[in-house]
């Protein structure tokens, strides 16, 4: 439902934008009107992108390739974070994906330990269903193979985070 909207209102920006859609006598300036279809734009492009992961979603649920592991929590939540960046592992694989914190309202506590869990893959081996319990996990964003480039980045990144942090306490 989320999808369509997204994409009925980025359409309407858009035709707003190209003026099939008359404001009146009072025509926006021209910058205004380019900000209008960019930001209708992205809306519409946003809106497509929700609605063919869903579709994904539905066909792993249907026919995709099923996987038992445990998930937690990547990073740490905020006061205020309505998303979280799971990590779901396996005897051979991990994968990183980013999910909606309201469908995991009775699991988030336990999220920190490692809870059991299945995943569930589509044709390209990336998670677009999880299921922790009985609670079927919202994804924002498909759940890619947490390896390579990914796994070296992020290390990085924590490396350089742990020297800054020490580099500031010196100060």
């Amino acid at each position: 439902m989320r999808a369509l909207l997204a994409i009925a209102v980025g359409a309407f920006f858009l035709a707003l934008a190209l003026g099939f859609i008359p404001l009146g006598e009072d025509e926006p300036p021209a910058v205004m009107m380019w900000i209008i279809g960019m930001m209708g734009g992205l809306t519409l492009l946003a809106g497509i992108s929700h609605l063919r992961l869903r579709m994904k979603r539905r066909a792993a649920y249907a026919g995709g390739r099923e996987r038992k592991g445990t998930v937690r929590l990547f990073s740490p939540l905020g006061e205020d974070s309505d998303t979280a960046v799971l990590l779901f592992a396996n005897s051979h694989s991990e994968w990183m994906l980013t999910v909606d914190l309201g469908s995991l309202k009775t699991v988030r506590d336990q999220l920190s330990q490692g809870v059991p869990a299945k995943a569930y893959l589509g044709e390209d081996d990336r998670i677009y269903g999880l299921d922790i319990g009985t609670v079927k996990a919202l994804p924002i964003s498909p759940g890619v193979p947490y390896e390579g480039k990914l796994r070296s980045r992020m290390e990085w990144a924590e490396r350089k985070k742990t020297e800054w942090a020490a580099k500031a306490a010196k100060e």
